[in-house]
């Protein structure tokens, strides 16, 4: 009788550590923050310096345009071959995996670091080709220094060899996510993606995070 007693409590010992244990992992999984992969916080976010560009309907943009919405920020030039059209291609797909309220509630700004060549009317042309929505910004060089320093972001020309208007662009190909405060909040480096990862899923994934767990 005792040893069936004993046995007896032994086994409501293991099911309540179980259950504990059990609880404890659930808790976990349901509410212990997500973890993103690509994107990446900044310690401090930073303000946008001012600045002044138009857009390619030929709108003054400048950093008060940043205020009141999320940004995602992408520097690059309508002759670019590859980085920036694959860039702007991803994006969209992005924006199109977005639920509608986060959708609705970001810009998707693309800053030229070719401001000589990329007039309005180029930028016209390219930037709704990806998506009607997008914003394409010419601020001039000068401008666009300002903001890429502010920023974080680099880049120079690579002369042509013949020719030296036929020059392309080295800049960062890193995609910046601005907060509705105006300030730099957020970055994250395609290239950091594993191969065979789904890139566009990913990013998607990350910013919905991100803004989960936001405070805005």
């Amino acid at each position: 009788m005792q040893k069936n007693t004993a046995f007896t409590r032994l086994i409501f010992i293991l099911v309540a550590i179980l259950s504990l244990v059990a609880g404890v992992m659930s808790y976990q999984f349901l509410f212990a923050p997500k973890e993103m992969q690509l994107i990446r916080t900044f310690g401090e976010p930073r303000a946008i310096a001012p600045f002044e560009g138009k857009t390619h309907t030929g709108e003054t943009f400048n950093q008060e345009n940043f205020i009141g919405n999320w940004s995602i920020v992408f520097f690059g030039f309508t002759t670019c071959p590859d980085v920036c059209p694959t860039a702007m291609s991803n994006i969209n797909q992005v924006m199109q995996q977005l639920p509608e309220n986060i959708a609705k509630s970001t810009q998707v700004v693309m800053v030229s670091v070719d401001p000589e060549r990329d007039t309005l009317e180029r930028l016209n042309k390219y930037v709704p080709a990806f998506n009607k929505d997008f914003i394409g910004i010419n601020a001039g060089l000068e401008e666009t220094r300002k903001l890429t320093e502010s920023i974080g972001v680099t880049f120079y020309k690579i002369p042509g060899h013949d020719d030296p208007d036929n020059y392309l662009v080295e800049h960062t190909a890193r995609w910046f996510i601005i907060d509705p405060l105006g300030r730099r909040y957020a970055l994250l480096t395609p290239d950091e993606v594993l191969p065979g990862e789904d890139l566009v899923g990913t990013v998607a994934r990350d910013y919905e995070i991100l803004r989960e767990q936001s405070e805005f």
